[in-house]
């Protein structure tokens, strides 16, 4: 009897530990931080492919390459938040097989959204407590034109680049076609959990009235898809 006494002890302690654990991981997981995947010295690489249009020039060009994020050094910012520093690389491999240097841009994080300054743009990519439909100003942070960011789904599981992820949440930043068919603006980023960005597509096309033809056409703009390719740590 009192062996049996001893062993439901020791189960229900087990029991209550093992919960205690799992709400010490549930702020992180359920709020939605691990989305951002700012860990230092990580990074992500991405295959970029790319359309600039300008018609009336007769010009088209298609661009391939590769992009690498890679979070440097990890740092305390002026309001006492986590910030991160990120280097930006390229490499065209029909050029070259070394990474060339671009930029650097930085992030922070705290309790209520995650910031990523971007050339010297700061944007709020998510929220937190990540909501299905939930909506925000993306621009609140600088001086452009209000965008209403909105997570269209989150924590699906979905497959980006040939690589499966568990937890994939969706941010439509921006989504718009001219009721006239002028204009396509289309801005949309993934982001998968402890990785971040997953997915960006970036189509923003004009099209210009043809006198001609009488119809909307030589189109300008440009269409950019990032897709995730690899991550690790160095």
């Amino acid at each position: 009897m009192k062996k049996a006494i001893y062993l439901l002890f020791i189960t229900v302690i087990l029991f209550l530990f093992s919960c205690r654990k799992e709400e010490e991981k549930a702020p992180e997981t359920k709020i939605g931080y691990n989305y951002a995947g700012l860990y230092e010295r990580k990074f992500v690489i991405y295959d970029v492919d790319s359309t600039f249009y300008n018609v009336p020039f007769n010009i088209i060009q298609h661009h391939r390459f590769e992009l690498k994020e890679w979070i440097e050094s990890k740092y305390t910012d002026a309001e006492g938040h986590d910030a991160f520093r990120i280097v930006r690389y390229k490499k065209d491999t029909t050029i070259s097989t070394n990474w060339i240097h671009q930029v650097v841009w930085n992030a922070t994080i705290n309790k209520l959204n995650y910031q990523k300054v971007e050339d010297n743009i700061r944007y709020v990519k998510l929220i937190f407590p990540i909501k299905e439909d939930k909506t925000w100003n993306g621009n609140s942070m600088n001086t452009l034109t209000e965008w209403i960011y909105e997570y269209e789904s989150i924590n699906t599981p979905e497959t980006i680049g040939g690589k499966s992820f568990d937890s994939v949440t969706t941010v439509t930043q921006f989504d718009d076609e001219n009721i006239n068919l002028i204009q396509r603006q289309f801005y949309q980023e993934k982001f998968a959990v402890n990785v971040g960005l997953v997915y960006k597509r970036i189509i923003d096309i004009d099209k210009k009235y043809n006198n001609g033809t009488g119809l909307f056409e030589n189109s300008e703009g440009v269409d950019i898809t990032y897709t995730f390719k690899s991550t690790g740590y160095e």
